[in-house]
């Protein structure tokens, strides 16, 4: 009987182990859709491959803003005139354009999204030129967290 008692014992534990670790598994991770636009290869992302990025970038320690451009060379994959850039708060982008034509851009987030208005010829390498700027946070405890001193 002791050995029958035991072995309910262990087996109730064993059981309730496993449950109970079934249950941690559970739990649901949710997504927002700025988690879905940083971390999927959207189809503004996927028609175009990064070449080179060219940072020209201007710090005023005075007024504590960024302002600056990125000239990015891409190859041109597959069909596409939407391009997805992405650039956190406070940053924002002031201007786009490519051959010296400005182009249209709208903001979801922290993800901006760039119509092209030139044909996007498949092999083709291209170049788009990012205005951008900003006030970054003021770092309360410099080097240990983010931003300007």
């Amino acid at each position: 009987m002791k050995k029958y008692f035991g072995s309910v014992i262990i087996a109730f534990f064993i059981g309730f182990t496993a449950n109970s670790q079934g249950l941690m598994n559970k739990s649901e991770t949710v997504f927002t859709h700025q988690d879905t636009l940083r971390g999927s290869m959207t189809k503004e992302r996927a028609w175009w491959d990064l070449k080179y990025y060219h940072l020209d970038i201007k710090v005023n320690p005075a007024d504590r803003t960024i302002t600056g451009s990125n000239t990015i060379w891409y190859a041109v994959l597959t069909e596409g005139n939407r391009m997805q850039i992405d650039l956190q708060e406070p940053m924002n982008i002031s201007k786009v354009t490519q051959n010296g034509k400005e182009l249209k851009f709208e903001r979801d987030g922290n993800a901006f999204f760039i119509t092209l208005s030139e044909n996007q010829k498949i092999g083709d390498t291209k170049e788009i030129v990012v205005s951008f700027g900003g006030v970054p946070k003021e770092a309360v405890r410099p080097p240990w967290d983010g931003g300007i001193t």
